[in-house]
C-alpha cells in the first residue's frame, strides 16, 4: 500500500469517526524514558546514530516504532530548541513564500545538517526542490517528513488526552494536521494529562464541517525550554541587552 493510499485512508477513517483507536503500544509516561535510554547505547539497535544514518537515506525497513525511538533520542541532543527553533522555520518558510526558493533552500539544509529531524524544515526544502524542478530531491525530502507523520500517528491516535500523538515541537502538530490529516486548523489551546504532561490541543477542521480535538504531547520540549542551561543562557542574553541599552 503508498503512502499516498494509506494517508487517504486515514483522512476518510478520521473524518467519518471509524477509525481504530488505540493502534500504538507506546505509553509516553512508561516509554519515553525507557526509549531515551536505548538511544544513547551504540550498542543497541535503536542507537540515535544508527537510526539517524538509516532515515537520512530512506531506509524503507525503517518502522514506525524505529522512526519514533529516533525523535526521542533527538529530544537529547544539544541541538534540539524546539521554540527558539521556530525563528528559522519561519525563515525559511518566508522565504519560499517570497518565491526566494534558492535562499530558502540553502538556509534550509544548512538549519537541517544540525536539525534533521525538523519536520517543517523537511517538507520547505522538498517544496524548494520542486519550485526549482528537481523532482527527486523534493521527493526525497517529503518521503522523510511524511515517515515522521506515521511515526506521530504511531505514538497516539491523539483523540484523548489518554491518546496523545507524540511532537517534537509546539508548532509539528499544526503541520501535521494540515498535511497528514488534510485539515484547517481552528481553534489552539493546551493543557495537561492525568500526569501532569503539556498538550498541546488542536482543532481540526474538515472540508464537510466536521471538526475535532487532536491532543499532542510535547512534555519533553517544555523540559527543554525550561532547562538549567537554556534559563542561563537566557539570563545572559537579557543581561547583554540590558547593558547595551545603558
Amino acid at each position: 500500500m503508498t503512502k499516498i493510499i494509506k494517508t487517504i485512508i486515514l483522512i476518510i477513517l478520521i473524518a467519518t469517526g471509524q477509525i481504530a483507536f488505540g493502534q500504538s503500544a507506546f505509553n509516553y509516561r512508561n516509554d519515553f524514558k525507557n526509549i531515551l535510554a536505548k538511544t544513547k547505547d551504540k550498542s543497541d539497535n535503536l542507537s540515535y546514530e544508527k537510526l539517524l544514518k538509516r532515515f537520512t537515506v530512506n531506509d524503507t525497513t525503517l518502522t514506525d516504532y524505529d522512526v519514533l525511538a529516533l525523535l526521542i533520542g533527538y529530544t537529547d541532543k544539544a541541538e534540539y530548541k524546539p521554540y527558539s527553533d521556530i525563528t528559522t522555520e519561519r525563515q525559511i518558510y518566508n522565504l519560499n513564500g517570497d518565491e526566494k526558493y534558492k535562499e530558502g533552500l540553502e538556509l534550509g539544509l544548512k538549519f537541517i545538517k544540525t536539525h534533521p529531524l525538523n519536520v517543517k524544515t523537511l517538507f520547505e526544502i522538498s517544496y524548494s526542490y520542486h519550485k526549482l524542478n528537481q523532482k527527486d530531491s523534493a521527493k526525497i525530502y517529503s518521503n522523510q517528513g511524511f515517515r515522521i507523520f506515521e511515526a506521530m500517528y504511531f505514538s497516539g491516535n491523539g483523540k484523548t488526552k489518554e491518546t496523545p500523538t507524540f511532537a517534537l515541537g509546539p508548532a509539528d502538530g499544526q503541520d501535521y494536521i494540515y498535511k497528514f490529516v488534510n485539515a484547517d486548523i481552528g481553534t489552539m489551546g493546551s493543557g495537561r494529562d492525568k500526569n501532569g504532561d503539556f498538550l498541546d490541543i488542536l482543532e481540526a477542521k474538515f472540508k464537510d464541517g466536521h471538526t475535532l480535538n487532536l491532543f499532542f504531547i510535547i512534555q519533553h520540549a517544555t523540559d527543554k525550554m525550561f532547562s538549567s542551561e537554556d534559563m542561563e543562557k537566557m539570563e545572559k542574553e537579557i543581561n547583554t541587552l540590558e547593558k547595551e541599552e545603558n
